[in-house]
């Protein structure tokens, strides 16, 4: 095996530990926002500091095959793949730490009914399993899977859409809480930007089995479709 191969393999498990880290920290938070859990939320807060330290050490890592080695072709996809993976899981993690922070405001100001009006427990399943999902199509190189992710956070939209007016509804009766409202607003917009974390995940996979982003490829698609309908046109 080459020495390249061994760092890239060592790179790979490094970005694993820091996807399963992040995904736990998904599950963990799942159950303490259902449960209103404060010590749950707590130890999600504090493994915060972990996921920072992943962050850092992966970067560095990332640094140094491409100062030692030099990659080239699939090797260096990957390393630049990982690079910008590793921030958006880093980005997760500052997510989940905000929302953790805010569940004792919840508990303490709001009621259960709220929390199903806002539909909060299905955009967090939604969330979590897209994540889930885009990671899995990165470490597979599963490109067709990878492909799958872009529409599956419409849902996850219309949910972040319906829950802002409702709380925008609720601010404008009671004034007096919109401070209170604000803590759940700023949950569902979390969840939903873990969710646009997690399609750019998705487009990275694409990118390191393909080697074009795959905004590109979908550019080149809509051109060509364009050029199609006009030659038809014309014809």
């Amino acid at each position: 095996m080459r020495l390249i191969e061994s760092e890239i393999q060592q790179l790979k498990f490094k970005i694993l530990d820091m996807a399963e880290l992040v995904q736990f920290q998904l599950d963990n938070l799942e159950v303490a926002l259902e449960k209103l859990d404060f010590d749950l939320a707590r130890k999600v807060r504090k493994k915060e500091k972990k996921v920072d330290k992943y962050d850092t050490k992966i970067d560095k890592r990332c640094e140094r095959i491409i100062a030692l080695f030099q990659p080239v072709a699939d090797d260096l996809r990957f390393v630049f793949s990982v690079l910008k993976i590793n921030g958006y899981l880093e980005q997760i993690g500052d997510r989940i730490y905000s929302i953790a922070v805010r569940i004792p405001e919840i508990k303490e100001k709001h009621d259960e009914k709220l929390m199903e009006d806002l539909q909060l427990a299905r955009m967090m399943q939604l969330t979590k399993n897209i994540v889930s999902e885009a990671l899995v199509a990165f470490f597979e190189e599963d490109v067709e899977r990878s492909k799958t992710i872009f529409g599956k956070d419409d849902e996850i939209d219309h949910i972040h859409e319906a829950a802002f007016d409702k709380l925008v509804r609720r601010i404008q009766k009671k004034p007096q809480r919109a401070a209170d409202y604000l803590h759940l607003f700023l949950i569902v917009r979390n969840l939903e930007k873990i969710a646009d974390f997690a399609v750019n995940i998705a487009e990275e996979a694409i990118f390191h089995q393909q080697g074009t982003p795959y905004k590109e490829q979908d550019e080149e698609r809509n051109e060509e479709e364009g050029d199609g309908e006009l030659r038809k046109g014309n014809s």
